[in-house]
């Protein structure tokens, strides 16, 4: 197959359809499909069950606006795209006639007729009560335009239906939405909304993928039952690179049932699918994913049951290479202004390479180095017992046959509870130090700790295993200097409370995908961007994370509920029971076993997993 090399045009739909008038609905899809084809989209993207409508009383009274995939709406899609040689991914309200099972599916369309389909594995409160979990994992369907795949909607509360595909070796989603505002002005109610197009940027950025992602912009109402809901449009496109080239403005909350539809125009340039983030995942370790592979829910004993008022702070201050007294005296005087709970039911983090600064060759790494009990424990220790505070902090740790960089904890009596070696390191640190292999959850009278590194937070695996290990809170002392990452570029209008412009997407997604509070901690000073902070579980309709400034020495606090809200759509308990364990396979296999490069070449998904049973 002939690759397409040059920019091309896409599209993302904000398509309306009409409840109760899928015959309507699928007339008026072929009518805006053919507008965008005919401007020149080569792969046009719309809204979730776009030829039925979404929300219906029941399955009964949703069955007869569903469709097989492939079935009417699919084979009144293929004229258009064999006309314009273009392709179509849409959302598909899906009945299956062998079995009476229904989907919330993704159909692919292309030149040459219909290419395959999706079934949504992230069932939200609504889906489960008419759809079935989706059986076809994550396909990846090969077309000239690139590898493309699909996610649809509330996917985006998980990381795997990105990670999944991305090393199928996927270059592009369709990401097909139909998403509810989150209107604030319902008070409490509000806590029960979630807006998943707020903010898909994390698909795009932690896995190299182009992006064109599509919602509905208009309102719903089914009379039978007196709910009505506002969808909140926010269309985007997004490069491989995780450049956000196009956006459309998100809804008001006073959008109408009869609001247009928009068409987003942006171009994806294939030259950009080959990018430094896609090129990490040749440094993954699936030997250290085994726990992706458990279902770990409700039954797991490890988990914590009883939610506390913990207080989370980062502290963030220049830390000058090799001036081991000047960072001590400078990290003291943020502490010295600590204003924290005197029962010790809080946890301060500080910088990486808290003491000694960052290395910068393997002279440097010698002379810093420290045995696992040396010199940054005991100061760190020293803080604890001043702040009488829960501490993490970093150093450069002397071990038999090398050096590590290493996370520790301490209590706040200053006793040291636990350690991490980074175990997945830049292209920099991997001619310093020797990666890790373990990582580290510790249970403490605040709830059960998680410790990640610097560029741990590149790989999405790293805060998912420690999620299924129950971290409720996950430590992150780093070095960030924007040489990774970016800020992340929200659907403004569509949050309950404004964010910070200097919100790292990498530290925003792991803790949104982890439902662990995240405090990280980055130096300032030497290109360093500072912006650490606390980052929420619950970031889209609750309250966002508190971030520093990009280059002021400062502490950031914030008091939150170990274990959020049992009101709200997600926390950790809902998102390991809502997790796939099953599809997650894939992740936890060596990449050159016959296992993984069957799962990879496959065209679609074994079900039975009997290739792995060999």
């Amino acid at each position: 197959m002939n690759k397409v090399t040059s920019p091309f045009t896409v599209a993302a739909v904000e398509f309306n359809p009409e409840m109760f008038e899928f015959e309507k609905n699928v007339t008026r899809a072929i009518a805006v499909i053919e507008e965008a084809a005919n401007a020149g989209a080569r792969l046009i993207v719309l809204p979730e069950a776009a030829l039925s409508g979404y929300i219906y009383k029941d399955l009964e009274q949703f069955l007869p606006f569903m469709d097989t995939v492939p079935g009417k709406g699919t084979k009144a899609i293929e004229p258009i795209c064999a006309k314009y040689n273009a392709y179509v991914a849409i959302g598909i309200a899906e009945v299956e006639p062998s079995t009476g099972l229904t989907f919330n599916t993704g159909a692919l369309i292309g030149p040459g007729g219909y290419i395959g389909k999706y079934r949504k594995v992230g069932l939200n409160p609504s889906d489960i009560l008419w759809f079935t979990p989706g059986n076809t994992g994550h396909p990846v369907f090969e077309t000239e335009l690139g590898n493309i795949t699909m996610a649809i909607c509330y996917d985006d509360t998980y990381w795997e239906p990105g990670r999944l595909p991305a090393l199928k070796g996927a270059d592009i989603m369709a990401y097909i939405c139909s998403s509810d505002r989150v209107l604030t002005e319902l008070g409490p109610e509000a806590t029960a909304d979630h807006s998943t197009i707020a903010a898909v940027e994390q698909f795009s950025a932690w896995n190299g993928l182009a992006m064109v992602a599509a919602d509905r912009n208009n309102a719903e109402s089914n009379p039978t039952t007196g709910i009505s809901v506002v969808y909140g449009g926010a269309a985007s496109i997004w490069q491989a690179d995780g450049t956000r080239t196009g956006h459309s403005p998100a809804t008001n909350a006073n959008t109408s049932f009869s609001n247009p539809g928009q068409i987003l125009y942006g171009e994806l340039d294939p030259a950009l699918f080959d990018n430094s983030q896609k090129r990490t995942l040749a440094h993954r370790r699936p030997g250290l994913y085994g726990d992706l592979a458990f279902f770990k829910s409700p039954t797991d004993g490890i988990a914590t049951s009883e939610s506390t008022q913990v207080t989370l702070t980062s502290i963030q201050f220049e830390i000058v290479p090799g001036d081991v007294d000047g960072n001590i005296n400078r990290a003291l005087e943020q502490v010295s202004a600590l204003s924290l709970p005197s029962g010790g039911d809080s946890l301060t983090v500080f910088p990486a390479f808290t003491l000694t600064g960052r290395p910068t060759n393997a002279d440097q790494v010698a002379a810093w180095s420290e045995s696992d009990i040396g010199k940054t424990v005991q100061v760190l220790g020293d803080f604890a017992t001043h702040a009488r505070s829960y501490v993490a902090g970093s150093h450069i740790e002397r071990g038999d046959n090398g050096f590590y960089h290493s996370a520790v904890l301490l209590s706040p009596e200053g006793k040291l509870l636990g350690s991490y070696r980074q175990t997945h390191l830049s292209d920099h640190d991997r001619e310093l130090f020797l990666p890790g292999d373990e990582f580290s959850v510790i249970s403490t009278s605040i709830g059960r700790i998680g410790l990640l590194l610097a560029d741990d937070v590149r790989y999405p695996e790293t805060s998912g295993v420690l999620a299924v290990r129950r971290a409720d809170l996950i430590a992150i002392p780093t070095h960030w200097s924007g040489e990774y990452g970016a800020y992340l570029l929200d659907a403004e209008g569509l949050f309950a409370h404004g964010y910070p412009t200097n919100t790292m997407n990498f530290w925003y997604a792991t803790a949104k995908t982890s439902q662990a509070y995240t405090v990280v901690a980055n130096h300032i000073g030497g290109g360093a961007q500072g912006s650490s902070g606390v980052f929420t579980i619950n970031p889209v309709d609750a309250f966002p994370p508190k971030v520093a400034s990009s280059d002021g020495a400062e502490s950031t606090t914030l008091s939150v509920a170990l274990l959020g809200d049992s009101n709200w759509w997600m926390n950790q308990q809902k998102l390991i029971g809502g997790r796939r364990a099953d599809l997650a396979v894939p992740l936890r296999l060596a990449v050159d076993s016959a296992e993984f490069t069957a799962w990879k070449t496959g065209p679609g998904y074994p079900l039975t997993w009997a290739a792995y049973q060999q």
